[in-house]
């Protein structure tokens, strides 16, 4: 069987296209075949059409069991809010849609009152505790707060008065100061949560962020110290802002110099890395 015959729903012609247009070296999706981790099953599910096979089916079901198992009476995983968030955004690749268990562990985070102002510093999260997240290591109020709201968001509960009160109180402190002045990384993750938010996608504040991206960006096509590419690239693909296609053709660059001969990207965690990537370019449409 030829190797691709899995992507048979990507017909010749948008093939072709997305080679020529970003000049891939391979057709990436390899790395997911037979991938039991969130990530991997969202590919097979939605871009390699594995939803009906009893394999992906089976383990699908297995690590679904394995994300809401051992969750506590108070809505978090092991205590910790870092490892609820990686079990919340686990389930949203897989589950989609809220329930109960999922309900009470957005309580839990929502409930973890902000008090730190943006000058402040607090204990950083350290970046292998990121791993398989879309947020850059930041101070942990940073990865808390915005994974909070992004997590809500995309649960169902974007008109949550917390929700709607807390990007409110951001998007007013983000024009307190010139951003230049902030952390990138939470910057970074403050953009993350507004551009999945209904209201806050359009925000003014969303474009001086977008805005300050595109004057960050190197020749390179990334962003520089504290902003990871990936997980940047992936954010500003879900945004229609005047600034976002110019930063894209430089990203567009750096991707097709990047890849590797697998059809992957990234150095370390390159499943991650490419799921990132192939969910950016499909939400622009290049491939």
């Amino acid at each position: 069987m030829p190797k691709d015959a899995y992507l048979k729903h990507i017909t010749p012609a948008q093939r072709r296209y997305a080679m020529k247009t970003i000049r891939l070296h391979q057709w990436p999706y390899t790395i997911f075949r037979s991938s039991r981790t969130p990530p991997g099953l969202y590919a097979r599910q939605k871009w390699l059409q594995e939803a009906s096979s009893p394999r992906w089916k089976a383990d699908f079901d297995a690590t679904v069991s394995g994300l809401f198992r051992g969750q506590s009476v108070d809505g978090l995983w092991s205590g910790s809010p870092i490892e609820t968030i990686r079990r919340l955004f686990g389930l949203h690749l897989t589950v989609r849609t809220s329930n109960p268990a999922i309900d009470k562990s957005l309580d839990a985070l929502l409930a973890i009152e902000p008090a730190v102002r943006w000058a402040e510093e607090t204990t950083p999260v350290p970046e292998g505790r990121l791993c398989g997240l879309p947020f850059a290591p930041a101070d942990r109020q940073f990865v808390i707060l915005p994974a909070a709201l992004f997590l809500a968001t995309i649960f169902g509960r974007a008109s949550d008065p917390t929700v709607l009160g807390r990007c409110d109180r951001i998007a007013a402190d983000l024009t307190a100061a010139p951003l230049v002045q902030q952390d990138p990384a939470a910057l970074h993750n403050i953009l993350r949560a507004f551009v999945v938010h209904p209201d806050y996608a359009t925000h003014a504040a969303t474009g001086l962020l977008a805005a300050w991206l595109a004057d960050r960006q190197t020749p390179q096509g990334d962003w520089g110290p504290g902003i990871p590419f990936y997980q940047a690239l992936n954010a500003l693909a879900h945004l229609d802002h005047h600034t976002v296609d110019r930063q894209f053709e430089r990203a567009i660059l750096h991707l097709t110099h990047s890849q590797h001969p697998d059809g992957a990207w990234g150095e370390t965690d390159r499943q991650w890395c490419t799921f990132l990537t192939v969910h950016a370019l499909r939400n622009k449409g290049l491939i």
